[in-house]
């Protein structure tokens, strides 16, 4: 197992990588927090182990909730590049973007799941107790060995052995056990009972033996996961485990299953050389940086929502739309990202502008709509209502795009008017000390453009109350006004105003708030 005290903190990943990998530079281990952390407190143990167990408890929790949907595709010989693809490796899950950008998911720490994985009821029960011949009696089972009795003459029978449970080692495979459990109950609480269901249905079990781990070789301060206990805690599970395996003499399949786990924890290490599953990360976290954001509003501000570009899972969630398993998922309006590859279910309402020439309303995909009309038309800039493009026949026009921003919120202040807002996975940095690299204002010209057609769009039949662009930002103490975060700055562009606003949104509160949605 890692220390994380010897983890070396690096802030804003250039390639986007948030996880654990082998330094560039040097062979230690680098820790790549996400954007927005550049106030993470540096050399601080257990803030650095806190964020490690809820980012891989986030990394688990992104591959469950999509790896089997239509968001993700598995590569085959005929799947072409042009499409949003997925390859399954020993390495974890890869997937490119239509965009071109890559996102490899390493959700797998062997060191962990293995841990996890090798618990098993039988196979505990199997090595405590195995039923063996014993020249033990057990008088109530008497009744069961009469055919096997020797009868006496004088009306004695004489029973040589019984088939009765008895442990197989008796001492050292019993602390095998005790020892796992250790190890077990220790992952549970810093994943916060985040575990698989056969583990949840017996934590009290494991909590027994684990204490009488705790009990015959540590003191009740230390830890596996402590500043001041690790190395000791570690050196005597090391030990321990030697002495077992030496005087373990009877060696079965469940004994090693256990062993094997306990030593690739105890003794395992982050090897990025391999494509095993040690090399743990996401590059590629806008992906799930836009899951944690939709899953926030969705369950603070739903009744809210009138239009979000995602297919989430929601817990507790039943959608009339969808069918069987997908029944959790929020998508109720079927689309497709214009390639016409793949559909993609959003979330879509009805809005309060009705049809002109048949009855119902718009629903807010169709809202979202920007026209390019090739007749020529009458603008008057000054005076809207002389303009006579309200009398053309819109059926007749030559382009249409339906431009897609991640979430329109009704205000609650004004319901007349909306927010936009539109989840962007950079650094405080991007708008404030621009890096003028070719490829950075390309970024920001395009965001800035798309972000003004989303409100163009809107503009034609609902006013704006405020446009944001939303980004990750690490807080040491929660924002007194907001505790989901403040608005920075407004964003300029040439030297003019653009009513943009760059939001910090409190990263580990939408964390806590995404993990809270395991289902």
């Amino acid at each position: 197992m890692f220390d994380f005290s010897s983890l070396k903190l690096v802030k804003g990943s250039r390639d986007s990588f948030v996880g654990i990998r082998k330094s560039s530079s040097s062979e230690d281990f680098e820790f790549c927090l996400p954007n927005g952390f550049e106030d993470f407190p540096e050399e601080d143990f257990d803030a650095t182990r806190n964020l490690f167990f809820g980012m891989y408890r986030t990394f688990r929790k992104f591959e469950q909730d999509n790896i089997s949907t239509n968001r993700f595709n598995y590569n085959t010989q005929d799947f072409q590049r042009d499409q949003d693809q997925t390859t399954l490796s020993p390495g974890g899950v890869s997937m490119q973007t239509t965009q071109g950008e890559v996102c490899v998911l390493y959700s797998k720490i062997k060191m962990i799941e293995r841990i996890l994985e090798a618990y098993d009821d039988l196979t505990i029960n199997s090595i405590q107790k195995k039923v063996r011949r014993t020249e033990e009696i057990d008088y109530s089972q008497i009744h069961r060995y009469l055919d096997r009795a020797i009868y006496l003459d004088n009306d004695v029978i004489y029973i040589d052995s019984m088939d009765l449970p008895r442990p197989v080692i008796k001492y050292e495979s019993t602390d095998l056990i005790h020892l796992y459990c250790y190890i077990l109950d220790e992952i549970i609480q810093q994943l916060e009972g985040d575990v698989p269901d056969n583990i949840q249905a017996r934590l009290s079990d494991i909590q027994f033996l684990s204490q009488h781990f705790k009990d015959s070789y540590l003191t009740e301060n230390q830890s596996l996961f402590d500043k001041d206990t690790f190395v000791e805690t570690v050196s005597i599970l090391k030990e321990t485990l030697d002495n077992i395996d030496k005087n373990t003499y009877y060696k079965d399949t469940d004994y090693w299953q256990l062993y094997e786990a306990i030593e690739i924890f105890l003794y395992g290490e982050l090897n990025p050389s391999q494509t095993d599953g040690d090399f743990w990360g996401i590059k590629g976290f806008s992906l799930l940086w836009e899951d944690m954001c939709h899953t926030f509003f969705f369950k603070k501000y739903k009744t809210d929502i009138l239009y979000a570009d995602t297919d989430i899972p929601l817990k507790g969630y039943s959608n009339s739309c969808r069918e069987n398993s997908e029944k959790s998922r929020v998508g109720n309006y079927c689309t497709h990202d214009g390639s016409k590859h793949w559909n993609q279910w959003i979330y879509n309402t009805t809005s309060d502008i009705p049809y002109p020439k048949k009855d119902g309303f718009f629903g807010w995909n169709e809202l979202l709509c920007i026209e390019l009309d090739l007749s020529p038309g009458a603008l008057v800039y000054t005076n809207r209502q002389y303009d006579d493009f309200s009398k053309r026949d819109r059926s007749k026009t030559k382009f249409r795009r339906f431009p897609r921003p991640d979430l329109i919120l009704r205000s609650r202040r004004t319901p007349s008017k909306v927010r936009i807002i539109d989840y962007k996975y950079v650094p405080l940095s991007f708008y404030t000390k621009p890096s003028h690299s070719e490829k950075s204002d390309k970024k920001f010209r395009e965001d800035l453009i798309k972000q003004l057609v989303y409100e163009f769009a809107i503009q034609q039949t609902h006013l704006i109350s405020a446009n944001w662009f939303f980004i990750p930002y690490f807080y040491q103490n929660t924002t007194p006004s907001n505790p989901w975060g403040e608005i920075e700055l407004s964003l300029e562009h040439e030297g003019r105003r653009v009513k943009i606003d760059v939001f910090k949104a409190n990263f580990l509160l939408i964390q806590k708030i995404y993990l809270d949605e395991n289902l």
